[in-house]
Order: C-alpha cells, then structure tokens, then sequence
C-alpha cells in the first residue's frame, strides 16, 4: 500500500476511506477545531508508510477538495485491508486547506510552499491582477429520465451561456443507491412529476468553476418512506404484468422471478436481500386473504435448505419445512380460497430436488386438466388442509392446529 493515493471522503463528524465502515476524526489526529464538515469534502493523500501490526498508516496530504467524489478502482479492491485501519497520522495538516474544507467552501487547495523572492528596495512592485469572477444563478427543470442515480446523490449535465463547457452537476441524497437508475420511471411515478426543479448557485474564477451547489425539491423528497412506495410500485407492476411469451417454468425462486418478470433489467437485490422481505411486502401489498398463513409459513420454511419458490397462477408459494423424521413441500396460495397441499418425503436432498420437479408438473397439469384427477390418485405421501373462512370459528388457528398435527 506504501506509495498509493488514496481519497478520504468526509461527511459530517465522519471519514471514509470505504463505503462500508467510517473512521472518527480521532482515529485521524485531527485538531479539536475539526468537529463537523458543512458539506461532503475529501482530501487526496499519499501512503508512506503501513504499519501493520498497529493497523496504522502515516500519509502525506496532496490536496484538499469539497464536493462529492467516487472511491478509485485501485481504492475499491484494497477495501479489506483499509477497513482493517484504525488508525491515520499525517506528516503535516495545512491550516488552510483544513478550514477550508470544514467550512465547505469550493475549490481545491494545496499545501503551501513558501519561496524566497529578492527584490532590491528599488525594485517596482507590480499590480496584481484581480481573477475575473462570474457567478451563475439558476432555476430550471430536468426530466427525470436524464437524471443519473449514483450513490449517494444524483447527477446530470447542464450547458450555461456563461461557461464554455458541459458541467456536471449533483444534487446529494444518501438514500440513493446506483441500483435505483433502473426504476426512474418508478419515481417519477411515486413523485408525480417527469421533471425535477433546479436551483444550481456557481462560482467561477478565471474561467475556472470554483464552487458548485445544486438542490431540488424532489430529490429531497426521496427518503425512505418514498423508496419503499417505490418499491411496492414496483412489485405491483411485476405481479399485473403479462408475459409475451409462454413460460415453461411454473417454480421461480426471487432471482429468476425478477429476472422473468423484470425483462432482466431490475435485479432482487435493488430492494431485497431476502426471500422473507420480497414475502412480507407481497403481503403488505396485496392484503393477502392468508396472511396470517403464509407468514406462519414463512417462519418454518428452511431457508438455508431450499429458496422459497412463487408460482406465478395462481399466485402461490411453496416452503419447506423440516419435521423430525421428514421434509414437508406445502404450497399456498396468495389469495385464493385453495386447500393447503402438503408433501411428505423423507430428508434426503436428492428426493427434494426430484419431489420439486414432480411438484412443479402436478401443478402445470392442475392448469390443464383441473385438480380432481390428481386428488383421486390417492397419494399416500399428500395431504390437504381446508381454509374455514366462516365467522364461527378462527380459521386460522383451526388451520394452524391441523398443519402442525400432520409435519412429523
């Protein structure tokens, strides 16, 4: 690592040298005069010495910046071992450059080396030039679709009289993931408009852009309330959608459901990191008749055995649950008033994988042929469990009880 340059990035009272974990200011050896940073900043410093036993490194500070930045590829593939970091000295901290970056004020600044200049009392001074200052100040409207969403903020270009070249502009929000420029469409829906409104202050020296800010009210609008009515938008939508094509697979674990029904475009982990999430929300969404069902169901299922598998119709689902002496494949279903299929088979992952392909053809001919051929076949290893839906009794608990008497 000895040689390599590196970004901390500041964000209030904290600094990163990775997305994933931040370092205190005194990890850092900065002075007591550095409590917070108005505005995310970041300093381009150079490795000279690793001393690893200590988890410390001793840099040299190039240049001190505000504004937002991205991590290096260089920087990204040392992650591991900079998360492993507890500590940073620096050779020298220019005063300057530290204010200057706590306080948010634009621009880049360098530490300052001093050069004698002899001049003789003779000598005339000269008149130092004054830079040429233009500041620009903006209101306008961007649609939504040239919006890029990044991390941490969103980005587009703009092209203003005052200035010779395309600037890109940001507007931070740490909600925002990359992830998300796949469902703009979905936010704009969410937010109501197609356009965002821009307000951008800019200060440029010498034909230099020395200071940029940018908000927008809808940006701000995106926390996570928001992205969560997003992703719900989102779900629906994959759930009304039909197909062009006819599918041959009935079972979709959550990755090929989104892959399917997604056009591939949007990946599960855009809003999910588990089955049991993607679950809950299909239940928030559609106020499921079995909800009660399906999350009892869900809290047996054998996650870290088999992924949980969605029948697209009737929208359904299959879990797994390990009994004592045996598996148990139980489809339900979302909203319709079907029994409760159960399967017993004995604990063998080979028998599961063949059970779930016999599964998936009982289901595919049910389609066809309708469901009583098959209940009459009079399979020892199935069984069925009716819904009560009546005010009489709790179907549930009914359904429940019967459920937990027959997985062995």
């Amino acid at each position: 690592m000895i040689g390599q340059e590196l970004k901390i990035l500041f964000w209030q009272d904290k600094a990163y040298l990775t997305t994933d974990r931040p370092l205190t200011f005194e990890q850092l050896g900065l002075p007591d005069v550095a409590k917070t940073f108005k505005k995310p900043a970041f300093w381009t410093i150079k490795v000279l010495s690793h001393i690893e036993n200590e988890k410390k490194i001793f840099c040299e500070i190039k240049s001190y910046q505000v504004g937002e930045t991205e991590f290096g590829s260089r920087q990204k593939s040392l992650a591991d071992k900079l998360n492993d970091l507890r500590n940073i000295t620096f050779k020298s901290i220019d005063t300057t450059g530290l204010l200057k970056t706590l306080a948010g004020n634009a621009g880049v600044v360098r530490p300052i080396k001093f050069v004698p200049v002899d001049r003789s009392p003779m000598q005339p001074t000269e008149f130092e030039r004054q830079p040429h200052k233009v500041t620009i100040k903006e209101i306008f409207y961007v649609p939504l679709k040239n919006v890029r969403f990044k991390l941490g903020g969103v980005s587009f270009k703009k092209k203003f009289k005052e200035y010779k070249e395309t600037l890109e502009l940001s507007i931070p929000n740490y909600e925002i993931r990359e992830e998300f420029d796949a469902v703009k469409n979905y936010f704009a829906n969410v937010l109501k408009t197609k356009k965002v409104k821009v307000t951008v202050n800019i200060e440029i020296s010498d034909n230099n852009v020395t200071s940029v800010e940018a908000k927008s009210p809808e940006i701000e609008k995106i926390d996570k309330e928001l992205i969560d009515n997003v992703k719900f938008e989102f779900v629906k939508s994959t759930m009304k959608k039909k197909i062009k094509v006819e599918i041959d697979k009935t079972l979709f674990t959550m990755n090929e459901y989104f892959d399917t029904f997604a056009d591939g475009k949007i990946k599960s982990s855009t809003f999910y990191h588990s089955d049991e999430e993607f679950l809950k929300d299909l239940l928030i969404i559609t106020k499921s008749k079995h909800y009660k069902h399906l999350r009892f169901l869900s809290s047996k299922h054998s996650h870290d055995i088999m992924k949980l598998r969605y029948v697209l119709k009737p929208f359904s689902f299959i879990f797994l649950i390990q009994g004592d002496r045996n598996y148990h494949i139980v489809w339900e279903t979302l909203d319709t008033e079907e029994a409760t299929w159960v399967w017993h088979i004995t604990k063998d992952n080979n028998v599961l994988k063949m059970t779930l392909r016999k599964v998936e053809d009982i289901i595919n001919v049910i389609k066809v042929q309708g469901k009583t051929a098959y209940i009459s076949s009079h399979d020892d290893a199935f069984r069925r469990i009716y819904h009560d839906y009546s005010d009489l009794v709790d179907g549930f608990l009914k359904w429940k009880g019967e459920l937990v008497s027959i997985l062995t």
